[in-house]
């Protein structure tokens, strides 16, 4: 009798280790889908998805209602490799506070890698507003970025555009856009006009 006790109480102790292991797990997961970006403090890809689901949710199934942006910053690879990452991650930071300031309210604005921002915008009537808003938010690089003293470097916004649908997802809306970007960026290159 006793040697079967034993054995569930190992069991239950097992069974208790495993289950505190995966709350450690989620609570580690959590932690990191809400916490912002360190570099410029805005929402990373996990926050960005969480937040363009509810605007999804919000939107409901009238196509158009919501647009999302994938801005590429165009040069600040170069500045990286003239400059080193301490100053090309000033000028990410500089340029994420352009972004920020050149939306308009109730937009939001992530980072989802280097160089790479997605800005979920709300309330978006047609393509045309949406390129209205990505003409604007590239009109915050038209002067040089200065990430330190002394040192100027230009940029340029490269931004592709989807329109959310009936069958949209955040995924395949923020895949659409960044499709959108690539496009716009070989077009630019293909054109000469490397940014």
């Amino acid at each position: 009798m006793d040697t079967i006790r034993l054995e569930e109480q190992q069991d239950v102790l097992v069974q208790t280790a495993a289950v505190i292991a995966a709350q450690r797990q989620f609570a580690q997961r959590l932690r990191q889908r809400t916490v912002p970006d360190p570099l410029t403090g805005l929402p990373v890809r996990s926050l960005l998805i969480d937040r363009l689901e509810l605007a999804l949710a919000a939107a409901g199934s009238d196509p158009g209602l919501l647009g999302v942006l994938s801005c590429n910053l165009d040069g600040i690879t170069a500045l990286e490799d003239l400059r080193g990452r301490a100053v090309a991650d000033a000028a990410r930071a500089e340029a994420a506070g352009r972004l920020v300031t050149a939306v308009r309210q109730g937009d939001v604005v992530a980072r989802i890698s280097a160089q790479t921002f997605v800005l979920i915008c709300p309330g978006i009537t047609d393509a045309a507003d949406a390129q209205g808003i990505a003409r604007r938010i590239a009109a915050a690089f038209d002067e040089p970025l200065r990430p330190l003293p002394g040192v100027s470097h230009r940029v340029r916004l490269s931004a592709g555009i989807a329109l959310s649908g009936r069958a949209s997802t955040a995924e395949s809306l923020i895949a659409a856009a960044n499709e959108a970007m690539t496009q716009v960026r070989h077009e630019r290159q293909g054109s000469g006009r490397h940014g």
